[in-house]
């Protein structure tokens, strides 16, 4: 857990980079995650995206009502299938980043 004060979003970006020949098993898979996820209780915003510059790189920016929320997408089935599919189709696996807003005003 973070420091993160009570009522603030998590905010998070995921990344993986697909084995050579994998991409596009690893793109199809998240389809269904996608849709499952969005259906989740606390989920804000849920996006992949694919680097254009490395079609192998996904990423995905989640951003989640609150830790609770997130702790209870990390338990769900459809994560957790697509996890395990992470573990032989990436190099590397799952990378998590937290992010936190900066506050910018002048």
């Amino acid at each position: 857990m973070t420091n993160q004060a009570p009522g603030t979003p998590v905010v998070l970006i995921a990344r993986m980079r697909a084995r050579a020949g994998r991409e596009e098993e690893l793109r199809a898979a998240l389809t269904p995650l996608v849709e499952a996820t969005r259906q989740e209780e606390g989920c804000i915003t849920y996006v992949p995206h694919r680097s254009e510059d490395d079609h192998a790189v996904f990423v995905m920016h989640e951003i989640w009502e609150s830790e609770a929320h997130l702790r209870a997408h990390e338990r769900s089935p459809h994560l957790r299938e697509f996890a395990e599919l992470a573990r032989s189709a990436t190099d590397g696996g799952i990378a998590l980043e937290r992010l936190r807003p900066l506050d910018v005003r002048r």
